[in-house]
Formats: structure tokens, sequence, C-alpha cells
């Protein structure tokens, strides 16, 4: 084939992967703006320094014993949250699209994360790092505000699961999480579900196969 056809070949396909960008990136406004309402002078601000990544399946963002440099935005895919304990993994989270997400203790405390993240899907995120934050946090009120706003959110998400992890049977935060994100559930194992709802993967099985009759 001719070098012209490879050349137009990759400008359609640069030109498709940006669009799905500028696609993404509206999203993630939006879900700023509903947190916090900023302007678009502040929006531009913050927008600079936000960097488009995709990460493959199985691909870890951030391990244990490592100090999180980033504040992620999920717009695509399903990560994990977990640490690991006696060679035993304990999945804390689940993030779905659109939601902030990382190890906060460490990116608060600048100190190393005690959790791993993972993608457990090919994911595709915006993140934004501690220190392009802090000097936005210098030069912007606003800025403040959103990264003050994105702990509070992640905050608010644990306190929220951790009372109905005690609230709820594992059969009924099943369906729940199920109901919610259908979708994006199908991309979960089994594993990683049964060590999230605190069960075995047996147990879950009988939930499962309890319900569809």
């Amino acid at each position: 084939m001719s070098i012209g056809f490879y050349y137009n070949f990759g400008v359609i396909i640069f030109l498709r992967n940006r669009r799905m960008e500028i696609s993404y990136k509206k999203q993630l406004h939006a879900f700023i703006n509903n947190l916090v309402n900023i302007n678009k002078a502040d929006w531009e601000i913050f927008n600079k320094h936000l960097h488009f990544k995709e990460y493959d399946k199985n691909e870890v963002l951030q391990r244990a014993g490592e100090t999180e440099n980033y504040m992620y935005f999920l717009v695509e895919g399903v990560t994990r949250i977990f640490h690991i304990n006696d060679n035993i993994e304990y999945t804390l989270r689940f993030n779905f699209p659109i939601s902030a997400f990382n190890s906060y203790a460490s990116f608060i405390s600048r100190t190393p994360s005690l959790v791993n993240v993972e993608a457990i899907s090919n994911v595709k995120v915006f993140r934004i790092s501690h220190y392009d934050l802090q000097n936005l946090y210098e030069i912007s009120k606003t800025a403040e505000r959103v990264g003050r706003r994105m702990i509070e959110y992640l905050y608010v998400l644990r306190e929220i699961k951790e009372i109905q992890m005690h609230s709820k049977t594992a059969e009924d935060y099943y369906f729940e999480l199920i109901r919610n994100n259908k979708q994006l559930t199908e991309q979960i194992s089994q594993k990683h579900l049964a060590s999230y709802l605190g069960i075995t993967p047996e147990s879950l099985s009988r939930i499962k196969n309890k319900n569809k009759h």
C-alpha cells in the first residue's frame, strides 16, 4: 500500500482519538462542575494540567509502598483498590466512570501507600499530579475548592461503602452493585467481586445460582 494510505489512515485515527478525548473531557467537566461551580477561566486553568492516559487490563496504577502522586478521573473502564494481608487480597472499592480515585491517604499525607490501584479492564483516565495541583491551589481559589471537594468526595464514598457493608447482606449488596453498574460489573471477575463483598467465590456462586431460579 502507498505511503499516502498509511498517512491518511493515521490522520483518521488521530482525529477519532482526539474527538473521543474531547468528549470525555466534556463529561469530566460536567462531573467537576457538579461538585464545584467552576467558571470558564478557572476550568481552562485546571484543564491545562489534566493529562489523558490509557492503561491496559491488569496494569497497576499505584503500588503499595510507593507514594501516590496523581489524582485520577476515570472516563472509561473499571479499576479496583485493594490491599494485601498475609498474601490475601482484600478489594476495598471498584471505580466506575465518571469518578475520581487514587490512594488518597498517601496522596494527602505524602507517605507510602497502603493500597494498590489496578485496572481490571482497559481504562482511560485524565490525571493531575500532586505537584500541579498544589501549584494550582496557589493561583486559583476555585482549583483549591476542586481539590478539597475531590478528597471529600472520596471520603464520602468510603464511608457509604462501610455503612452499606454493615447494614446489608452480601447478597443485597451484590445485586445493588450489578443493578447500578450492570454492564461494567461484567468486566469484574468473580474472585474480585467476592473479595469486595467479604465472602468466598463459592458463596458468590451460590448467590448467583439461587437467583437464577
